[in-house]
């Protein structure tokens, strides 16, 4: 995510954007769940973007005892939410809004209409320090009804200002401090610890307290979220708490922060779905792999005897190639999955597995293209050569004989030599066009075999396991930090 002085609305919703295509991407290849869960996030993350813009929510989350509604009722000097000794006391979210429309935000939060109070309603509107200001109390985390519980986990993500109220007692309850202090490290800059109630306890105890709080945020991966001494009932340092807040409603990119936190959290868990890179499907290994299967489908052997047929002058048998064996295949095709899944996580793995054709397919595919491939005829110009060149040597030594045209031995000489030089040329000549084209056949026949097999392998291999490693690419990229 782009860092704090970088956000705003066009980013998150970008942002927003990237995450969605990497969900609709991997698709069946990432954790259902993960996905299901994220594309949920999203939408409240669009959501809260459109309905609470210039809007500062601040919520009290605590356990039940912790005196989150006291508390509420200091903050906004009115008795509306509930209190007392019955738990769990808070039924339903209560909202408090300083002078601000915010009857769509609430909607969106799920605070009932009649849990609602403008702060102006009651004393006289007009500029307030904390204008802007939503400020909701939720539900015990803790509580035995687990409509409670699952109403503060709904919430929270809808939240700019996390304000945790701890008991003095109770500060160091597992369930709070695992289930949702450290699980929500990411939105430590939007966060606030309140230790409530310190009158119940004596004043020299209070600094320690706070102290192994910290302690103990810091374990969390929390370290420097302010800690508040409060006492809901005495209005003890309920002044610090109410200048963070007045600090936090200034800055009006706070929902922006919420939901750039909100994205990063998102991010981490889809991207455990994802590699960390893709494998090069037409590198190294794949050249590699096509040699290995010209060699086991009798190529070289093929190209030898055609150089070999250009040296003899006796009929050649030329070699033809062979489909590779089953078992070949089959370590070809093991060999290739390990190389393209290398890295990925098991659903992707699967998804290669399933992509790529069995190994007897991708055979009788590289049998057809290989038998395809014609083999050229090499020229048989060495042998006429040498019938020529002695057809000619015999004709001149019969003219030598015959004394044409002297019947002086010289000239006889002569025309018997040069029948030889001429007959022996022919030969000479005979065998290097017979030479050049025996290589030139091998050289013709080993790039159209070595380009069928070429074929055969891209469209069984490197096609198939492209489309499964493209998808996770993009994927990839889209929830790259």
């Amino acid at each position: 995510m782009p860092d704090n002085q970088d956000v705003n609305v066009s980013s998150i919703l970008e942002r927003i954007s990237e995450l969605d295509e990497a969900i609709s991407v991997g698709g069946d290849y990432l954790d259902p769940y993960v996905a299901a869960r994220a594309q949920k996030e999203l939408h409240v993350a669009r959501e809260r973007l459109n309905a609470g813009m210039g809007l500062t929510v601040a919520a009290l989350a605590g356990g039940t005892g912790s005196g989150k509604s006291t508390l509420f009722n200091a903050l906004t000097g009115l008795d509306f939410a509930q209190t007392g000794d019955i738990r769990p006391t808070t039924h339903d979210p209560s909202a408090c809004v300083w002078n601000a429309d915010a009857g769509s935000l609430l909607d969106m939060i799920g605070v009932p209409r009649d849990r609602r109070i403008a702060y102006e309603s009651i004393l006289t509107a007009g500029d307030h320090d904390l204008d802007s200001l939503v400020l909701v109390d939720l539900p015990d985390h803790d509580s035995v009804d687990m409509a409670h519980s699952a109403a503060v986990g709904r919430i929270l993500p809808k939240v700019d200002v996390l304000i945790w109220v701890l008991d003095p007692q109770k500060y160091a309850d597992h369930l709070i401090h695992e289930s949702y202090l450290a699980a929500m490290r990411q939105r430590k800059e939007q966060m606030i610890v309140v230790l409530n109630q310190t009158d119940a306890v004596p004043s020299h105890s209070v600094d320690d307290l706070v102290n192994d709080v910290e302690l103990l945020l810091e374990r969390d991966g929390l370290a420097g979220v302010p800690v508040f001494a409060t006492s809901a009932k005495t209005n003890e340092g309920l002044a610090p708490l109410k200048d963070h807040l007045h600090h936090a409603v200034q800055h009006t990119e706070a929902a922006l922060y919420t939901a750039s936190a909100e994205l990063e959290s998102i991010r981490e868990r889809v991207a455990a779905g994802v590699g960390s890179e893709e494998a090069d499907v037409q590198g190294e290994f794949f050249n590699d792999l096509n040699d290995q299967l010209v060699v086991a489908s009798g190529i070289p052997a093929v190209e030898a005897s055609l150089r070999q047929a250009g040296t003899n002058t006796s009929s050649t048998v030329i070699t033809k190639p062979e489909q590779p064996s089953a078992a070949t295949i089959v370590a070809a095709r093991d060999a290739w999955l390990a190389h393209v899944k290398s890295g990925l996580p098991t659903p992707w793995k699967n998804a290669l597995d399933s992509a790529v054709p069995e190994s007897e397919v991708i055979r009788r595919n590289l049998g057809s293209k290989i038998r395809g491939v014609a083999i050229p005829k090499v020229s048989r110009a060495k042998m006429w050569g040498l019938l020529a060149g002695l057809v000619v040597f015999a004709a001149c030594v019969a003219l030598a004989v015959l004394g044409i045209p002297s019947d002086t031995t010289s000239v006889r000489l002569a025309v018997a030599g040069a029948g030889l030089i001429v007959g022996f040329t022919c030969f000479i000549g005979g065998r290097h066009s017979q030479r050049k084209s025996g290589e030139r056949c091998a050289q013709e026949f080993g790039k159209a075999a070595r380009s069928a097999v070429f074929s055969a392998t891209t469209e069984q291999l490197v096609s198939p396991s492209r489309t499964v490693l493209d998808r996770h690419r993009t994927a990839r990229q889209a929830l790259q930090a």
